[in-house]
């Protein structure tokens, strides 16, 4: 053999190794004693599997949840991980809740640095709980959050169902750089506080091309969250697209630059929504955009509400502490199931400043989803900002 084929051989030899060795390993949960059929408990293979991927110091360990439906109790996936890339959650199949009611949360991640959760439905299994919610005079508790992601950065959801949770579908907290792209989120219309994503105390977060329909809203931004883009998304039915609600209490951080662009609302109880409390905690909310929004029978698809106090409980002097401003509708368009289209009720002591409206479209349906058009209205109250472009109905600002 010459020298020339000796080395070639040993290149291919070397070439083949390295490719192994990049190669991801693989822990499946059936390895670990889950069954598939939604009746075997599998909690505790799933703990194991995760265990082990998060100890595996390799590139982007796997594990992987095959085809078939598996049931799993509440499960705690901890971090750090070991691997500089973290763990990819690959799930093939369908991942059910029991149906027992609890109030914590059942799938959390946290500590998960780099993790990336790949297809699959979890299926919450929230009907009992909501018959529980719905009949008279029985004590419930809160419910639980499907996926809880906390104190994570670097994440990545895409291609993930997400059915029937107990309350709040997907939970995003004190995290960094996460992106959750292509899911999909479904629950009743009649389904009690099943928000579909939750996002608070976090930055940099991106929820591209996600379909939710839910009881709830399809997106809310709670206090100290920053740069949130959100973008390509259908909603409805539910509650709309909110930030808030807050100024509940003391301390809360504020909201900034958030962008709602590209979205579809269609029966919702709110389109694009700011609400806070009627107390007197300070906070603020600023550098907001909404573009490129088509809504078809859809209750107040432009509001801001800042009396927000359900039984007018505990809101002395009912006037907002939060401070709203640099706030942009454009290309706003569609129909309204109210006659007042835009309304900015703002606080007395905090006026809103900055608002900014441009290209706006919005007609009355009569209330009664028919397709009859007719005029709608404008409401401000503790309001100043401009209008430019056609703004149909008339700015009141």
């Amino acid at each position: 053999m010459s020298v020339v084929m000796v080395v070639v051989v040993v290149g291919v030899v070397l070439a083949l190794a390295l490719a192994a060795a990049a190669m991801a390993a693989e822990y499946s949960v059936v390895d670990y004693g889950a069954r598939a059929g939604g009746r075997a408990d599998a909690t505790g293979a799933f703990l194991a599997a995760w265990a082990a991927a998060c100890g595996d110091d390799g590139e982007r360990p796997v594990m992987r949840v095959p085809a078939g439906t598996f049931l799993v109790g509440r499960a705690y996936f901890r971090g750090p991980c070991r691997s500089a890339g973290g763990v990819v959650l690959a799930i093939d199949g369908t991942v059910v809740a029991p149906p027992a009611v609890g109030n914590a949360s059942w799938i959390t991640f946290h500590y998960a640095h780099g993790l990336a959760i790949r297809g699959g439905t979890l299926d919450g299994n929230g009907h009992a709980f909501w018959a529980c919610k719905a009949a008279a005079g029985r004590r419930c508790p809160p419910g639980t959050t499907t996926l809880d992601i906390s104190q994570s950065n670097n994440v990545s959801v895409k291609r993930v169902t997400l059915v029937d949770s107990k309350n709040v579908h997907v939970s995003i907290f004190d995290c960094a750089g996460v992106t959750l792209q292509g899911v999909r989120i479904a629950a009743p219309a009649d389904s009690p506080n099943t928000d579909g994503i939750h996002v608070a105390l976090s930055r940099d977060v991106a929820v591209l091309g996600a379909t939710v329909r839910t009881g709830d809203d399809c997106v809310s931004v709670g206090p100290g969250t920053s740069g949130v883009a959100i973008r390509n998304i259908r909603c409805g039915p539910g509650h709309g697209i909110s930030i808030g609600s807050l100024g509940g209490r003391a301390g809360e951080g504020e909201v900034r630059n958030v962008t709602v662009e590209s979205a579809s609302l269609a029966g919702t109880q709110n389109g694009l929504r700011i609400k806070t409390w009627g107390k007197p905690f300070a906070g603020r909310v600023s550098g907001v955009r909404f573009a490129n929004v088509a809504m078809r029978d859809v209750q107040n698809p432009i509001v801001v509400d800042q009396n927000y106090c359900p039984g007018n409980v505990n809101c002395p002097g009912q006037s907002s502490g939060v401070k709203i401003s640099d706030v942009e509708y454009e290309g706003i368009t569609g129909t309204s199931a109210t006659a007042v289209a835009v309304r900015f009720d703002c606080s007395r002591s905090n006026p809103c400043t900055g608002i900014r409206l441009r290209n706006i479209n919005l007609t009355y349906d009569g209330g009664g989803g028919g397709g009859g058009k007719k005029p709608a209205r404008s409401f401000c109250k503790n309001a100043g900002g401009s209008a430019s472009g056609v703004v149909i109905p008339p700015s009141c600002l």
